[in-house]
């Protein structure tokens, strides 16, 4: 039924002309002026209220009580020029509370996309719950501008919390998938020491959290902060030195001189003693010195704001006593754990740890008499690995003999762009030319792994071309207790969940079970007086850098697993990994031979005589550089005579390039 015309009249209240054209002017000059500059620290002494659950001392945010943060905050104000912020500390200084002012800050007046990251996913979650949902639920400001997660479509969950201008993904550093959701402005790395080297087998987190920031160039911010874990692998102690160093000096109370509270001032009774005058401070002192502090650089060349403290600032009643601390040390002089714990928690800093490591040095003992490219006696089965750079692919060749006897017979880094094409053809011209063993074989490549952690498309793309020649794309983790190389997964689907014909299998790598077996296996014949019965050699005249790399992590004993040394390249140990792997490979099965397998391949392809790395002349180099070596005819196999064009193939799969019968 039609509805009167007069029945659709609604009646609006008249609005004076002059008064319409102010509140335009008004909304248009709000619109086009800038907001009022804050600092992060004078944000959160107006809008951060602490809550029961989350503070030990509840109530309305004050800097005062810790003034030493008021600097570091204001370095991640929208106004400071600052584009990187490093904080490496002790426990009990607040280093947490800053994070949350900043993202309290960020949400309420400078708001923009942020992630902020956390050493694991359970972590991530718990921190959102623990400390982010009571400040929001406690700061009027924040309650505006996030909807309560139980209305419908609020865009708060746990891990994602919307508001207007932008949202806070909460990610863990040990999740690839979780660090890859969005382009940031701000980004927040928590305990960053505690990340893993490698998350999913594509880098280091950190790396793949700070690509999210690279569009907004200029304008994005990175805070890391962190107290600091193991020396020469501690990421918020390389992050520290690479800024300005700042420490907060304070004055001393009986001599004016400007001082930094240090581990050697504190005395057994609680008492600091400056060097200065020597008069005992006491602690009633501490918070008029803090209060009067500052920051000085002690590194002002240095790229941008670092800052360190430890637990001697901790103001009264916020944490330990000077005299709790001292008592802690005398712990742990007698305990080297509590003396780890003491250096990370207490004083800031990063400690030696209980490690073991190989150096570079004694690596070089086990180099051997023989030319690099060319295959000593024992080595039957020739495995090799490639490691892709933006610019270069490692690549490693290693000879494999009995009781799984090894020694590296070259290490060459390919300069490329793994996006061309061109460049891959190199790879395949340097893995297809054969090696010659001592009596006078020419061998050739049994399986190559290459990784596909980087550049996953244009891997799998070359590994499509040549898996049937025994090519095989592998993925390294760095989680414990994990195969050598363990059960394949197709990569090549389609929209249906299909296979796709001649599609790529990915070969999981356990990357700290090779490192322990590999490395302990060279540990034990660093201390074998008898050469012959060392399982581990290299050929004389590899570059000098892959023994550095090949030293480049060390075994944390207490977390149980392998760590970066920092300035280290690491490319070698990760192709040895995965030339191990291949070796461990269903075709090959080096594990797995017995010694009427290594007989069989012993009788065609060298003297019966001969150990793996047995003095005597060595053989000839193989003579074609890389560029102008032909591929092999596509019907040769794995082990090939110099002379012979069709040899029988040898026991033990090995199926080398040019294979056609070779299946994954």
């Amino acid at each position: 039924m039609a509805v009167p015309a007069e029945k659709l009249t609604v009646d609006l209240p008249r609005v004076p002309l002059a008064d319409a054209l102010a509140a335009v002017r008004n909304g248009w000059r709000r619109g086009w002026t800038p907001p009022a500059r804050l600092a992060v620290s004078e944000w959160a002494d107006r809008h951060r209220v602490l809550s029961q659950e989350s503070s030990a001392r509840p109530g309305q945010w004050r800097t005062d009580d810790m003034p030493f943060l008021r600097e570091i905050m204001d370095c991640l104000s929208s106004h400071h020029p600052a584009r990187r912020i490093a904080f490496m500390k002790s426990t009990q200084v607040g280093g947490t509370e800053t994070l949350n002012n900043w993202v309290g800050y960020i949400i309420h007046h400078a708001p923009g996309p942020a992630m902020i990251t956390q050493p694991t996913v359970e972590m991530a979650q718990r921190w959102s719950r623990q400390r982010l949902s009571p400040m929001i639920a406690e700061s009027d400001v924040l309650r505006e501008r996030i909807k309560p997660a139980r209305s419908r479509d609020s865009g708060n969950t746990t891990l994602l919390k919307e508001y207007p201008g932008g949202l806070v993904v909460i990610s863990g550093a040990n999740s690839a998938a979780s660090l890859r959701s969005m382009p940031v402005r701000y980004l927040g790395m928590d305990e960053v020491d505690e990340y893993p080297d490698d998350v999913d087998g594509q880098g280091d987190p950190c790396a793949l959290a700070e690509r999210r920031t690279s569009t907004y160039t200029v304008r994005a911010k990175v805070f890391q902060v962190s107290s600091p874990k193991l020396k020469d692998s501690s990421r918020i102690e390389e992050a520290f030195e690479a800024g300005d160093q700042r420490h907060y000096h304070v004055p001393c109370p009986h001599c004016g001189e400007w001082i930094v509270f240090e581990d050697e001032m504190l005395q057994d009774d609680g008492y600091m003693v400056h060097r200065g005058c020597g008069v005992p401070i006491e602690e009633h002192n501490k918070n008029a010195m803090l209060a009067q502090g500052q920051w000085v650089a002690h590194n002002p060349d240095g790229a941008y704001p670092s800052f360190h403290i430890n637990a001697f600032y901790s103001p009264t009643g916020l944490g330990d006593t000077w005299a709790e601390i001292a008592a802690y040390r005398a712990e742990a002089r007698e305990d080297p754990i509590k003396l780890k714990t003491f250096t990370n928690t207490i004083l800031g800093l990063p400690s030696e740890g209980q490690t073991k490591r190989i150096e570079p040095n004694a690596l070089r003992e086990l180099a051997g008499k023989w030319p690099a490219r060319t295959v000593p006696p024992g080595g039957l089965i020739i495995t090799a690995a490639v490691d892709v750079q933006h610019n270069r692919f490692a690549v490693m060749l290693v000879a494999w003999g009995r009781n799984e006897s090894a020694a590296v017979i070259d290490y060459v880094e390919l300069p490329g762009d793994p996006t061309r094409e061109d460049d891959w053809d190199v790879v395949w011209e340097y893995l297809s030319r054969p090696v010659r063993n001592r009596a006078g074989l020419d061998l050739r490549v049994s399986c190559a792994a290459i990784d596909s952690g980087n550049w996953t498309h244009e891997v799998y793309q070359f590994v499509r071309k040549h898996q049937h020649q025994g090519v095989i794309a592998v993925k390294g983790s760095s989680q414990g207790n994990k195969p050598v190389i363990g059960r394949p997964t197709p990569q090549d689907v389609n929209a249906k969940g299909r296979k796709i014909k001649r599609g790529v299998s990915l070969w999981p790598v356990g990357g700290d079970t090779a490192k322990t077996t590999l490395l302990g296996r060279i540990e034990a014949d660093l201390e074998e007086s008898d050469i012959d019965a060392r399982r581990f050699r290299f050929a004389q005249d590899l570059p000098p850098e892959i023994y550095d790399q090949l030293a480049a992590e060390q075994f944390d004993i207490e977390r149980g697993r392998w760590v970066k040394i920092r300035s280290r390249r690491n490319e070698a140990l990760d192709t040895l990994v995965y030339a191990y792997a291949a070796a461990c490979h269903p075709r090959i099965r080096l594990h797995t031979l017995r010694e009427p397998d290594w007989a069989r391949l012993e009788a065609q392809i060298e003297p019966p005589t001969a150990d793996l790395f047995a003095a005597g002349d060595p053989p000839e180099p193989s003579e074609h550089p890389v560029a102008d070596t032909p591929r092999p005819a596509q019907s040769g196999v794995g082990i090939q005579p110099a002379q012979q064009p069709e040899p029988s193939r040898p026991a033990g799969g090995n199926h080398g390039f040019g294979s056609e019968d070779w299946s994954l």
